[in-house]
């Protein structure tokens, strides 16, 4: 029997991905997504997409890989309402407010 596999229904949380980081899905809508990823040992943040997220973007705004370091994340604004109802509906506000300290609106108006 695979006990990992069963890990988040028990919890109802995530595995860590590593002890010295953290994320948060800002959308997931099984076709497209975005996440947000801390790495506390090396100060570093960045931002996955899909590809599907990185083919809306204008082509001056896409990066060779989906990976957007922090002068890039202004890019995320064009989905603001998409992230806001995912990070609703998926019952992670809390989790977005610990890890940014402010609301969704300030996230999005200092980018």
């Amino acid at each position: 029997m695979h006990y990992e596999s069963n890990v988040i229904e028990l919890t109802k949380q995530r595995r860590a991905l590593a002890l010295d980081e953290d994320y948060i899905s800002l959308l997931d809508n099984g076709l497209s997504h975005i996440y947000y990823v801390r790495n506390y040992v090396a100060s570093q943040e960045f931002i996955i997409v899909s590809e599907t997220i990185l083919n809306r973007l204008p082509e001056n705004c896409r990066p060779i890989t989906c990976v957007f370091l922090q002068p890039n994340f202004h890019v995320i604004r064009r989905f603001k309402h998409e992230i806001l109802q995912h990070v609703i509906e998926s019952d992670q506000l809390a989790h977005f407010y610990r890890l940014f300290n402010c609301s969704i609106s300030r996230f999005f108006d200092a980018l």
